[in-house]
């Protein structure tokens, strides 16, 4: 199926093609019709596997006038603003778009949100805005929740319910995330929204990645680690760590030891985190330390390796952080290192998920940190 098949106009196909997209991925081809024909959606699908133009491509060639049409939600300020760019580089230059996130002045996005069709922000900023009459939704014709499972699971549920209240009740709501929580399902009973459930089992980018398990001795932790990343020193990686704190000593250390390696948390400015990212998808840093959180803003398709320094708490959560690797078709590897005292809370995901264990034998004899 093409694009001109999923009834896309030529003037994006031709802007998709400049991107480098030629082709629509199995979530494009199953929500784009659905959602042509005025539908509510439910769609479940793995991070990287073009959710983001399965829900954009829709707005852009449906929305005209002068009024904000769509507002998109996004868990993180990274995500909302590469979002925005995806969306607005696939559309024509009669489409304006807007970021709204917190961090950063008021007064621009106040101005940009008068003059734009799309807003795309985060629950917090949007909210504010909204309780203050700066951004007009009374013409809302699109409610997208990107990665809403996320928001939810980060607990926006509060903020979620307080924009929906400010929205018209005439609407078409699109859901997405890589998973379908119950909340989520509570939400859409609560505003009688009634949503076609798109479920996508296994993208390609799942059939790419390799998941496997190391059991590891507390002491040898770290020189795992080591050593697994400098045999793979020429890959994008990210680790996984439960806390901020975390981050940057372990980040430090890699670094001491002649790993590329920068820490991404919460702490950061959004200066210096946007200025990480940029470094990282350009490769100037092989290796990303982050929290969960911070991760969200982590959209690059060339990372290659996921490494969970800490187990992740659910399921959930664990299947978004393996979604960073193998994107796009690229093949790719998830490690988890496991410390005797993570498997009783490692093997319900694992039991869920059926994860191997990693049949690897490293010579950590070099691995002095």
């Amino acid at each position: 199926m093409s694009f001109s098949d999923l009834g896309i106009s030529t003037s994006v196909i031709e802007k998709l093609s400049y991107m480098g997209i030629t082709e629509p991925t199995e979530v494009q081809e199953k929500s784009i019709p659905v959602i042509f024909e005025g539908k509510d959606v439910l769609v479940e699908s793995e991070t990287g596997s073009g959710k983001t133009l399965g829900f954009g491509l829709p707005i852009i060639e449906k929305i005209s006038g002068d009024e904000v049409k769509a507002l998109i939600l996004t868990p993180t300020r990274e995500l909302a603003k590469q979002v925005e760019d995806e969306i607005s580089s696939a559309g024509d230059g009669d489409i304006d778009t807007v970021t709204i996130y917190g961090g950063v002045s008021y007064e621009p996005q106040i101005q940009a949100a008068k003059k734009a069709n799309i807003v795309v922000g985060t629950p917090g900023r949007v909210l504010d805005l909204l309780k203050q009459d700066k951004v007009d939704v009374e013409s809302l014709e699109y409610f997208v929740l990107d990665e809403a499972d996320r928001m939810l699971d980060m607990g926006f549920k509060d903020e979620l319910e307080q924009i929906i209240d400010f929205l018209p009740e005439e609407r078409q709501n699109l859901l997405f995330g890589a998973t379908i929580p119950r909340a989520l399902k509570k939400m859409c009973d609560r505003y009688d929204i009634d949503p076609e459930t798109i479920r996508i089992e296994q993208t390609e980018h799942t059939r790419n990645l390799d998941p496997k398990y190391m059991n590891v001795q507390r002491d040898q932790k770290l020189s795992t680690l080591y050593t697994l990343l400098k045999e793979r020193d020429r890959d994008l990686s990210i680790v996984f760590c439960q806390t901020k704190n975390t981050t940057r000593w372990l980040a430090d250390k890699l670094r001491k030891n002649n790993i590329d390696a920068q820490e991404l948390n919460g702490d950061m400015s959004q200066n210096q985190r946007e200025k990480t990212l940029e470094k990282f998808e350009k490769g100037d840093i092989k290796v990303i330390v982050a929290t969960d959180v911070a991760a969200r803003g982590i959209d690059v398709d060339d990372v290659t390796h996921v490494f969970n320094y800490d187990v992740p708490d659910k399921a959930d959560t664990y299947t978004h952080r393996i979604g960073r690797a193998g994107r796009q078709g690229r093949e790719g590897e998830a490690i988890t290192l496991l410390e005797k005292s993570d498997h009783q809370k490692f093997r319900k995901i694992k039991n869920k998920l059926d994860i191997p264990r990693a049949e690897e034998d490293l010579d950590l004899k070099d691995a002095k940190i």
